[in-house]
């Protein structure tokens, strides 16, 4: 235990100081993990994207090279990106999933080789709130300053979720361009997937700490950013990440970003597609 958490830490300095920095999408790919089931590998950071930087910096070809399951979106925010059993979708603006070609270009994004480490029941899922704080006690009980990726199935009795209209350069920062250019959608005792992510609390400089979904339906006909839910009960299932490895990109744009810049209620905006925060 104490050589995995030293690896940990290793890693995770390397990626907060900036010490391997890699070309741009077009220049280098990194090798891929070899179905390493415990890393988290992560496009950029959430930080740039929240302003603005919608910039090539991975390939679909490329996190499919490094895990099977996880989420993200494209370059220019053309729809939210879903991976699930190894294949990539593209949600666009209307909801409709597409399959995107290895080529396809990606701005940011967190996936992994889903590894199946904990299982659990929930019930009585009465919003997205709710179904936070029942997954964090799963977390607090296995560590909650570590990874988690999770997949939920279920029939819900409702769902809302939502994508947006690709964008145009010069390019807004995400928050602002959601104030109009995103895309709501309801649907009630729909059958599906979440795709989601958990981040402790010290990646708050690159990433959002706490929980982020995605969803899917059953039929792989549409999905897209989760932000409400309900079910009486969900089949869960969690992979735990003690390795972190990220990608980053040389382009002077992304260099002159400002990335300590609290983001945070830009975050919530986005997160939750509340332009009144």
């Amino acid at each position: 235990m104490k050589i995995k958490n030293l690896f940990l830490t290793a890693v995770l300095f390397a990626a907060l100081t900036g010490c391997s920095l890699s070309h741009s999408a077009k220049n280098q790919t990194l090798p891929a993990q070899q179905n390493d089931t415990n890393t988290l590998f992560q496009v950029s950071t959430l930080q740039a994207l929240m302003q603005g930087y919608y910039y090539p910096v991975s390939t679909v070809g490329e996190l499919k090279a490094n895990g099977d399951f996880g989420i993200g979106c494209f370059e220019g925010v053309n729809g939210e990106l879903i991976m699930l059993d190894g294949t990539v979708y593209q949600a666009i603006y209307d909801s409709s999933l597409l399959v995107p070609k290895d080529a396809t270009t990606v701005p940011y994004a967190t996936v992994t080789f889903f590894k199946n480490n904990i299982n659990k029941n929930l019930k009585n899922i009465t919003s997205i709130s709710n179904l936070m704080e029942q997954l964090n006690k799963i977390v607090n009980k296995n560590g909650k300053n570590l990874f988690y990726f999770v997949r939920i199935d279920g029939t819900f009795d409702s769902v809302k979720y939502r994508s947006e209209y690709v964008q145009k350069k010069p390019y807004k920062p995400l928050a602002k361009a959601m104030e109009t250019d995103q895309t709501f959608f309801d649907k009630q005792n729909d059958k599906g997937t979440i795709v989601g992510l958990y981040c402790p609390d010290f990646m708050d400089k690159l990433n959002s700490p706490g929980w982020h979904f995605h969803y899917v339906n059953s039929d792989r006909k549409n999905g897209g950013h989760l932000l409400e839910v309900s079910a009486k009960k969900a089949a869960v299932q969690l992979s735990k990440k003690i390795n972190f490895t990220m990608k980053l990109t040389e382009d002077k744009k992304f260099q002159n970003l400002p990335l300590l810049k609290d983001m945070s209620k830009d975050m919530s905006k986005v997160e939750t597609g509340n332009d009144n925060l």
